[in-house]
């Protein structure tokens, strides 16, 4: 399983590197659907985009543009999760934008261990990409 994580990570972070830039902020073309899903690489080591997987580590990640904060009912949240679900109600994209930046600032203590997507328009095709699922 550990080797197959760190191909996991590997994967998205040499996507990461190869991926192209996207200029609009909404896009939604081809080129970003396309960084979209590369950048979800480095999520589904723990998260699926199936909810009838529960066997990852992360909650499943579908529908959670406009979803609330800590809603899924067969997850085990962390405390600093719950906490801020009592501060930001909703993964709106800003919120969501905010925590894939800088996890562990926006929500210290929290379990997952992700450093963040540092690039604004691989945050946003990714949010974009999570939007439609």
């Amino acid at each position: 399983m550990k080797g197959t994580a760190a191909l996991v990570l590997a994967a998205g972070v040499i996507a990461s590197l190869v991926a192209p830039s996207i200029s609009s902020a909404r896009g939604g073309g081809p080129a970003e659907r396309n960084l979209g899903e590369r950048a979800f690489q480095k999520c589904y080591a723990c998260h699926t985009l199936d909810e009838s997987n529960v066997a990852l580590q992360g909650p499943a990640l579908n529908d959670i543009v406009g979803r609330a904060v800590a809603a899924e009912p067969d997850f085990s949240y962390s405390p600093a999760i719950l906490s801020y679900a009592q501060r930001q109600p909703r993964w709106t994209r800003e919120a969501l934008d905010a925590f894939l930046a800088d996890p562990q600032g926006v929500v210290p203590d929290n379990d997952m261990g992700f450093f963040g997507i540092s690039d604004e328009a691989e945050r946003t095709a990714l949010i974009n990409y999570l939007a439609t699922r």
